[in-house]
């Protein structure tokens, strides 16, 4: 039922902890798909030795690296399952995860575009930092943007979509950059179908000193292009004014870099 789908680009040595997590599921309705972008690290033995294991059906494939964007394209089309949900490589899940996906979906209507739930910060030792803000409700009907801007349930959450309306939405690939920020593909599914917001959390996560939340300012200027098209896009939307100065402030910025990295190739 379920294509959990991890991008890893030399994080051998937080993928134990998500496979161990994938192993311990009440329930094994699922698959794993991992593409790795380019590691140069021992990511593709470890994952061999996760298959050898056969506990749980696993798909490697290892691609040139190329961002998180072009590696989630590739994930979706090499999946099997109704449902896709991306788990990143430095984060993992409840044991009962796939078991609560199952439950939630079930009822789904059949024009939603999938199910959401929160995440959960912690430390190394496992213990909880904090929870995503509380949905407020068990159960909400909405789209990216109300939830964020109106419903003000703020950062990232767990999105689990329906595959095949994953690939009617692909990721932008920008020659010579690697990053589109998510929110562009959800807000843009949001445009034509509703999300089931569940108020559980199932997925655990920690900020890295090398993840993409810590390494904004250098992400913007690598991928100046991506960043603009986001930023772009959220300006033609109907979303609060403090919030559009602040994308208004980093479309300038993106341009900007735009500018210096054009001018760089000429």
């Amino acid at each position: 039922m379920i294509t959990v789908f991890t991008p890893t680009y030399n994080r051998e040595y937080t993928l134990k902890r998500l496979y161990k997590s994938l192993k311990n599921q009440t329930i094994k309705n699922f698959e794993w798909i991992i593409v790795d972008d380019g590691s140069n690290d021992d990511t593709e033995n470890l994952i061999k030795e996760f298959i050898k294991e056969d506990e749980i059906p696993i798909i490697y494939k290892k691609v040139k690296n190329g961002g998180k964007m072009r590696a989630i394209n590739i994930g979706v089309s090499l999946a099997n399952k109704e449902l896709f949900f991306i788990v990143d490589s430095d984060d993992y899940l409840d044991e009962r995860a796939m078991e609560t996906i199952e439950e939630e979906s079930v009822t789904l209507p059949v024009d939603y575009a999938g199910v959401v739930f929160r995440k959960v910060e912690v430390f190394d030792n496992g213990k909880i930092v904090r929870e995503r803000e509380s949905f407020g409700e068990d159960q909400i009907d909405s789209t990216p943007i109300n939830i964020f801007y109106n419903k003000k349930i703020l950062g990232d959450k767990a999105e689990v979509v329906k595959t095949a309306i994953m690939r009617e939405y692909p990721f932008p690939e920008i020659e010579g950059e690697k990053f589109v920020p998510e929110g562009y593909i959800w807000n843009q599914i949001g445009e034509n179908y509703m999300f089931r917001y569940i108020d559980k959390g199932i997925y655990y996560y920690q900020y890295l000193d090398d993840g993409y939340t810590k390494r904004f300012s250098e992400i913007i200027k690598l991928n100046p292009k991506g960043l603009k098209l986001y930023y772009g896009y959220m300006l033609k939307k109907n979303i609060p004014l403090k919030n559009k100065i602040k994308f208004m402030i980093r479309y300038f910025q993106s341009l900007y870099y735009c500018w210096k990295k054009e001018g760089k190739t000429k």
